[in-house]
């Protein structure tokens, strides 16, 4: 505001007080008056002008501070997302690196499978062809056993006499008509030198051996054999000048096993008055229900005393043993292979 050399309106400052402003209107007059209050209004517009400028710019510097830092953020997050964004991409090769491997591995696991499933078949079809060779295994050795049998089956096992007895009695149809003429007088007419041939076995004699080896003496017919074996089994004791021998039927060494398989439910259908028999070859025949029932293996027996329940009180325990033992034999079997 211009300023006049007189005292008056153009005196004053436009920020005088109202006290002020009142005082100096008492003594203007109304053109003074006017002027004051324009110069004032002029004033007040150039204060808030200012002010309005000063608000302005500091609203720029404000808005332009928080735009800078909005900027930064910005710049910020994007450079994080990039940084992400790499990570990711390196994942998603990861990723598609694992996948690959996942896809290799699967296909070598089909492959093995495969593979896998080709070796079962084969071990099937072996394990197939093993027990289709040990039926027939089973089978030759059945069929083996059954002709060495009947080649044996005339056949006499005497054990007990003493090594060079032979000699004493000037051969082997001498000692079997003196063993006949000792313990069975009724069967001398019928069986006296009656003998196709005779002989020790084994064939070579073992010094260190306490016992003598046995005689086996070839009978003309089975016959003669079966009544001497009758007369045996009822006379109980046989002896050759006064000493205990024994006079047996001479059996193939798979027989005489099989044979001997029986011995403990034999004994035990003896001790209940079954009266058990061993009969030729191997079978086990015993006297039930007024019945002679036989039979070849133990499979058998167990199925028929499953059915009959005062037999299976009888051999159940038995039958259960075997079967233990049975099984102790095979795996350690197993175990030696």
């Amino acid at each position: 505001m211009k300023r006049q050399g007189k005292k008056g309106p153009q005196a004053m400052q436009v920020n005088s007080t109202l006290e002020e402003v009142i005082a100096a209107a008492d003594g203007m007059s109304d053109k003074e008056f006017r002027i004051y209050m324009l110069q004032m209004i002029w004033s007040l517009k150039e204060d808030i002008r200012q002010q309005n400028q000063t608000m302005k710019d500091h609203f720029n510097n404000e808005l332009h501070k928080q735009i800078q830092e909005a900027k930064d953020q910005l710049y910020r997050e994007i450079e994080v997302i990039k940084n992400k964004q790499t990570e990711i991409l390196e994942m998603q090769e990861a990723i598609n690196q694992l996948k690959n491997s996942i896809e290799n591995t699967t296909s070598r696991v089909e492959h093995l499978e495969d593979r896998t499933s080709d070796n079962e078949d084969k071990v099937f079809q072996l394990e197939k062809n093993i027990d289709s060779s040990a039926r027939l295994l089973r089978n030759h050795e059945q069929n083996i056993q059954e002709i060495w049998d009947n080649i044996k089956r005339p056949n006499l096992r005497v054990i007990g006499i003493q090594e060079g007895t032979e000699f004493q009695t000037k051969g082997m149809s001498n000692l079997f008509n003196e063993i006949i003429r000792e313990n069975f007088p009724d069967l001398k007419n019928e069986t006296e030198s009656q003998i196709l041939e005779a002989y020790r076995t084994p064939n070579v004699q073992n010094h260190k051996r306490p016992t003598p080896r046995h005689i086996i003496m070839k009978m003309p017919n089975i016959q003669n054999k079966e009544r001497i074996l009758k007369a045996t089994r009822e006379r109980k004791q046989i002896t050759f000048r006064g000493k205990p021998i024994r006079i047996t039927a001479d059996l193939s060494t798979q027989t005489l096993k099989a044979r001997r398989s029986w011995n403990n439910i034999f004994q035990t259908l003896k001790e209940n008055g079954f009266q058990p028999r061993i009969v030729y070859p191997a079978k086990l025949s015993f006297r039930m229900e007024d019945e002679i029932k036989t039979f070849h293996d133990k499979q058998k027996l167990k199925e028929f005393a499953a059915r009959k329940p005062s037999l299976q009180n009888i051999l159940g325990k038995t039958l259960q043993e075997e079967e233990m033992e049975n099984n102790n034999e095979n795996q350690q079997w197993e175990v030696g292979q």
